[in-house]
C-alpha cells in the first residue's frame, strides 16, 4: 500500500472517474486497490476526455505488471510506487502519469436503500455494487487479466462530470434506532426462545449460535426490522448468515452437478464427444448469492430427471424397444381456455343500414370454410374469403366500429367491446391466410419473447409464455389454438445448454399446437440464446441466414453482457432479431446506451449492399429485445406504493428507457407497445407476490429496485404493415427472478418476385423519376459539394446524382438543392412489384466521401400519373439532422392504359387489357364523350 496523493483506498471506479473529469488535464491519474483481485490495483488515467482503466496484476514471482498496448513488452515492478514513478512517460500507456489527483474533491457517497446496518459499506467495487466487509472470504479472482476499458464522455466542455446517479439519494437510518415497544417485545421473545433452544442441545455449532446471538442483539436485526417496516420482503442480514454457511454446500453442489453432467454426456450418444463439454454449472469464484445456491438445489431434482430421460431414450433406441407403451406421460399442464383449431365463432353486432338505421345482427366467421355470414331477420348473407377486400378500424368517438369492404359494398359493424372487435379482425386475418389462393402470404404472425432465466432450469410447462397469456395485453383465448407463423425466443442467463433448450422449446410448441415446425437458426453468446422457429410450410421461404454477436462485458471482451443476433429473408423481406443483455445497475444508464450503440455498430448482419447505411435501416423489420436492464429512477418504497395503488403510468414516467429514448439517446425510431403489466424484475423465486429488491452475497448486499428490465422494441420501414397484437408477461413461470415477456405481431412480407411475362424491352421499362429535391440540414459543415446516392432492392446497383445545383447557408444550417435527378431504372417494371419497394437515399459529402445523413422513401403511395411531393426526415446514426423534400413519380407505360367507354354506360367495369394481374379503376377523366381510365393493381 502507498501513502502517496494519487493512492485512494476507499474510492470507487465511478468516483475516480468523476475526480479525473474534474481535474480535466491529460495525464491525470488515480490508483486504487482492485475490488475483485487480491493484491492487484486499478489505474485510471485521463487522456483526451476519456478515462482509460488499466490493471496492475501480481505476477507469479510476487511483482506487479501493468497492461500495455499490444506489441509493447510488459515491465515488472517491486511496488506500486515504483510502477507509478517509472510510467511518467507513455511506456505503452495512452500517455504518461504526469498529474496525480488527490481525494480532496471527493463527493459524499450515495447510500443504498434501505440502509442495512453496519454490514453495508458505501464503497462501490469494480461492478458498482455496495460491498460488505468480509475478511474471512477472499475476493473473486475471476476477473480477466490485461483488461482495458475506455468510456467516452459528452462533448461541449472539457472534462464534464459523469451523469447524475439515477437512484435518488435517500436519508440514512441513524445508527441509534429507538425501537418501539412491539419491536422490543418481539426481540425479547426471540432471544428467550433462542436460550431455550440452546438448553435443548440441538446439533448446531457454537460458532453459528454465537452469530445468531450477535444478530438478534445488534444493528443487523434492527436493519431487517426497518426493511420489513417500509414494505420490503427480505431479511437481508439474516440471509447473510446463511450465505456464509453455504460456502461448503456450494462446493459440494459443484461436485454433484459435475457427476450428473458426466452421466448425461455418457448416455447422450447422439452428440459427439468434445473436450469442452458443458460442465458449466460450476460457480465462478467465491462471490455467489443465496438465491443462486437455493436455485441450484431446486435444479438437482430436474437435472436428475433429465438424466433419467436421456438414459431411458438411449436404452430404448439401443434395444429397438417400442416406445408406444413406455413413453413418459407429460406433466400436468395448466388448462388454458382453448377451442378447436378450425374455429366457428359468432358475434352479436349492430349493423348500419339504409337511412343510417342500425339493426342488431349476428355475424359468424367460419375458419374451416373460410366464410363470413351475416344473419338478419330476413335471411342470411354469405361471403367467401375472396370477397372480403379490406377491414378498417374507426377509433373516433365512443363507438367501437369496424368497416368491412366487400366486393359489392361496404358494411359497418359496431361492437360492444374493443376486445371483441380485435378477435373479429384476427379471425378475418386467419381466414385470409388459410384460404388465400395466392402462392405466397403477404403478411405473417410473429411471436417474439424474452426471458432472463436466472441460471435456473425452466419449469416443465411454458405454455402460458407461448400462448401470450398472463398480465398486460394478452391474446384472446379463442386464438390460443392458432399457431404463429414464426417464433423467436431470446433468453439470457440460460439454465440449459443450447441443445437442451432447442429440444425443450421445439417439444413445447409441438405439444401445444399439434403441428409441425422447423428450427430455422439458433445462436449463442455465453448464456445468451436466440432461437427462430417457423411453421413447416414456411421453411423454404427462409434464405440468407446470418448470425453475429457482440461482447460488451468487461473491456468488451467478456460475453456475459452483449447481444446475439440473426438476420434472414422471409421471401423477399429482410428481418433482423437481436437478443441483448445490457449492463446492470441503476446508476449505469449511460453505459447501457453505449452498449446499445456498440451492438448496433458492430453486428455483422444483413445485405452487404447496404452496409454504408446505418444498421437499423438495412432491414424491413428489426426487433431489439432482451434484458435491457433499464431501471426506475425511484426508491423501493415509492415503487411498492405505486404498484399497490396500480399506478403503472406514474411509474413509467421514471422509466430510464423511456426517458433516454425520448431524449433520442437510444433506440431512436423504435416502437414499443403500451406497458400494462407490473415490472418483471426482481421477484422472489417461486412466487409473484413479492419483489426481492435486496440481493444478498457473501461480500455485499445490493439493492435492485423493481423495474421493467425485459422489453421488446421494434422498427419497420415506413408504410409497411406492422400491427402489435399482444405485449405482456406470464404470471405462472416463477423459476427465475424475471418474468418471461411475450409479444406478437402481424407484419407485412414481400414475395421473391418473378415477372409473369418475362423481361420487357426498354420501351416498356418503368422509371423512377425525381426532381426539385431540397435538403435542409440542421448544422453547417463548412463543406460545399454534395451528391445523393440511391439504393433499393429494385435497383441493379447504387445510383448517384450530380453535385448539388444550389446551396444556401443560414446561421448554423444549410439548404441544398438538386433541380433534376437522372431517371432510376428498376430491374423489374411490374407495378405490383414496385409499390412494395423503398428507396434509400444517402446524402454524401464529396469533399471527404462521408455520408452525413440518410432517409427512406416508400413507393407505395407514389403516383404513376403525375409527380407527387414527398417529405422525409434525415437521420445520421439515429440522430435527426434534417429533412428532405421533392417530387417523385413512377413512369410505368404498361399501366397507363387508356380505355374508351361510352358515357351512357351505367357502370364502369374492370379492365384487364395489357395487365398482368387484377386491377381497379384509380382515376377517370371524361374527354369528348369518352372516359379515360387510369388503372392499377388491387
Amino acid at each position: 500500500m502507498s501513502d502517496k496523493k494519487w493512492f485512494h483506498r476507499q474510492t470507487s471506479r465511478s468516483e475516480a472517474e468523476e475526480l479525473l473529469y474534474k481535474a480535466g488535464l491529460d495525464g491525470s491519474f488515480i490508483v486504487r486497490p482492485s475490488g475483485s483481485i487480491q493484491g492487484a490495483y486499478a489505474l485510471s488515467l485521463l487522456y483526451k476526455n476519456n478515462v482509460h482503466t488499466y490493471r496492475a496484476l501480481p505476477t507469479e514471482d510476487g511483482m506487479l505488471s501493468i497492461q500495455t498496448f499490444k506489441g509493447v513488452q510488459q515491465r515488472k515492478f517491486m511496488t506500486i510506487d515504483e510502477l507509478v514513478d517509472n510510467n511518467k512517460e507513455a511506456h505503452g500507456l495512452v500517455c504518461g502519469l504526469t498529474n496525480p489527483v488527490g481525494a480532496t474533491d471527493l463527493p459524499p457517497p450515495v447510500p443504498p436503500f434501505p440502509v442495512l446496518g453496519n454490514r453495508i459499506s458505501n464503497n462501490v467495487n469494480d461492478n458498482n455494487q455496495h460491498r460488505v466487509s468480509s475478511p474471512g472470504f477472499p475476493l473473486s479472482n475471476s476477473s480477466p487479466r490485461n483488461a482495458s476499458i475506455t468510456f467516452p464522455i459528452g462533448t461541449g466542455r472539457p472534462g464534464p462530470p459523469l451523469p447524475a446517479r439515477d437512484m435518488p439519494e435517500l436519508p440514512k437510518i441513524p445508527d441509534q434506532i429507538v425501537p418501539t415497544n412491539q419491536e422490543l417485545r418481539l426481540q425479547q421473545a426471540l432471544l428467550c426462545r433462542f436460550e431455550n433452544m440452546q438448553m435443548m442441545g440441538l446439533p448446531v455449532s457454537s460458532n453459528f449460535q454465537e452469530e445468531i446471538r450477535t444478530y438478534l442483539n445488534g444493528k443487523n436485526w434492527k436493519s431487517d426490522v426497518t426493511t420489513i417496516t417500509v414494505g420490503g420482503s427480505q431479511c437481508a442480514q439474516l440471509q447473510s448468515l446463511l450465505v456464509n454457511e453455504a460456502v461448503t454446500l456450494q462446493s459440494e453442489l459443484d461436485v454433484f452437478m459435475e457427476k450428473v453432467e458426466f452421466l448425461r454426456v455418457l448416455f447422450d450418444v447422439s452428440t459427439p464427444l468434445c473436450t469442452n463439454s458443458s460442465f458449466n454449472r460450476k460457480a465462478n469464484g467465491s462471490d455467489f448469492d443465496l438465491e443462486q445456491v437455493l436455485g441450484r438445489l431446486t435444479d438437482c431434482s430436474q437435472v436428475v430427471q433429465i438424466l433419467n430421460k436421456t438414459a431411458h431414450t438411449t436404452i430404448e433406441k439401443g434395444l429397438n424397444l417400442s416406445t408406444s407403451n413406455s413413453r413418459e406421460k407429460a406433466s400436468k399442464r395448466k388448462n388454458y381456455q382453448r377451442t378447436a383449431l378450425m374455429l366457428k365463432k359468432r358475434f352479436e353486432v349492430k349493423m348500419e343500414g339504409a337511412l343510417k338505421k342500425t339493426t342488431q345482427v349476428k355475424v359468424e366467421l367460419d375458419v374451416a370454410r373460410g366464410t363470413l355470414s351475416i344473419h338478419k331477420p330476413e335471411g342470411e348473407i354469405l361471403y367467401n374469403n375472396n370477397r372480403i377486400l379490406q377491414i378498417i378500424k374507426h377509433n373516433k368517438g365512443k363507438s367501437i366500429k369496424l368497416e368491412v369492404v366487400f366486393d359489392d359494398k361496404k358494411r359497418e359493424f359496431c361492437f360492444e367491446e374493443n376486445q371483441q372487435r380485435e378477435v373479429f379482425c384476427q379471425l378475418i386475418q386467419q381466414i385470409r391466410n388459410s384460404h388465400s389462393k395466392t402462392s405466397e402470404p403477404d403478411q405473417i404472425s410473429i411471436f417474439c419473447g424474452t426471458w432472463n432465466m436466472g441460471n435456473a432450469l425452466p419449469p416443465d410447462d411454458l405454455s402460458s409464455w407461448l400462448l401470450c397469456s398472463g398480465s398486460g395485453r394478452v391474446l384472446d383465448p379463442s386464438l390460443h389454438s392458432i399457431p404463429h407463423d414464426m417464433y423467436v425466443f431470446g433468453t439470457q442467463e440460460s439454465g440449459m445448454t443450447e441443445k437442451d433448450w432447442n429440444r425443450k422449446i421445439m417439444e413445447e410448441i409441438g405439444q401445444i399446437f399439434n403441428d409441425n415446425f422447423h428450427l430455422v437458426v439458433h445462436a449463442s453468446l455465453w448464456q445468451m440464446r436466440i432461437v427462430v422457429i417457423v411453421k413447416e410450410e414456411h421453411k423454404h421461404r427462409i434464405s440468407h441466414i446470418k448470425t453475429s454477436d457482440v461482447k460488451t462485458g468487461i473491456a468488451n471482451t467478456l460475453g456475459n453482457k452483449g447481444a446475439v443476433g440473426v438476420s434472414f429473408f422471409f421471401g423477399g423481406t429482410p428481418f433482423c432479431f437481436i437478443n441483448s443483455h445490457l449492463t446492470s445497475g441503476a446508476e449505469k444508464c449511460t453505459r447501457r446506451n453505449n452498449n446499445y450503440h456498440d451492438i448496433i455498430s458492430q453486428l455483422a448482419l444483413g445485405n452487404d449492399r447496404f452496409k454504408q447505411f446505418y444498421f437499423t435501416n438495412r432491414f424491413e423489420h428489426i426487433f431489439f429485445f432482451g434484458d435491457l436492464n433499464y431501471r426506475l429512477n425511484l426508491g423501493v418504497e415509492d415503487i411498492l406504493r405505486s404498484l399497490k395503488d396500480n399506478e403503472l403510468r406514474h411509474l413509467q414516467e421514471y422509466d430510464q428507457l423511456r426517458i433516454e429514448k425520448n431524449a433520442a439517446k437510444v433506440l431512436s425510431g423504435f416502437n414499443e407497445d403500451e406497458i400494462n403489466f407490473a415490472p418483471t424484475y426482481r421477484y422472489e423465486r417461486g412466487t409473484r407476490e413479492h419483489y426481492a429488491h435486496l440481493k444478498v452475497k457473501t461480500t455485499c448486499v445490493k439493492t435492485n429496485v423493481p423495474s421493467w428490465c425485459d422489453r421488446v422494441m421494434w422498427k419497420s420501414y415506413p408504410e409497411v404493415y406492422n400491427i402489435s397484437r399482444s405485449y405482456g408477461c406470464t404470471d405462472d413461470i416463477m423459476s427465475s427472478d424475471h418474468s418471461p415477456v411475450f409479444s406478437s405481431f402481424y407484419v407485412g412480407v414481400r414475395t421473391q418476385y418473378v415477372p409473369k411475362q418475362g423481361v420487357k424491352n426498354d420501351a416498356s421499362a418503368a422509371q423512377i423519376l425525381l426532381s426539385s429535391i431540397e435538403v435542409k440540414l440542421k448544422r453547417g459543415s463548412g463543406r460545399k459539394s454534395f451528391s445523393l446516392a440511391f439504393h433499393s432492392d429494385c435497383l441493379p446497383h447504387c445510383e448517384k446524382s450530380e453535385l448539388n445545383t444550389a446551396m444556401e447557408e443560414k446561421d448554423s444550417s444549410i439548404e441544398l438543392k438538386w433541380a433534376k435527378i437522372p431517371a432510376l431504372k428498376p430491374i423489374i417494371s411490374d407495378l405490383e412489384y414496385l409499390v412494395d419497394q423503398h428507396l434509400l437515399i444517402g446524402i454524401r459529402c464529396e469533399d471527404d466521401g462521408d455520408y452525413i445523413g440518410e432517409c427512406m422513401v416508400p413507393l407505395r403511395k407514389i403516383s404513376t400519373d403525375h409527380p407527387k411531393r414527398f417529405s422525409q426526415p434525415i437521420t445520421h446514426k439515429e440522430e435527426h439532422v434534417g429533412d428532405i423534400t421533392g417530387l417523385l413519380n413512377i413512369s410505368c407505360p404498361r399501366y397507363q392504359v387508356t380505355t374508351l367507354i361510352n358515357t351512357t354506360t351505367t357502370s364502369l367495369k374492370r379492365v384487364t387489357t395489357n395487365i398482368q394481374f387484377p386491377i381497379q379503376i384509380e382515376k377517370s377523366r371524361f374527354q369528348n364523350g369518352n372516359c379515360r381510365l387510369v388503372v392499377g393493381p388491387l
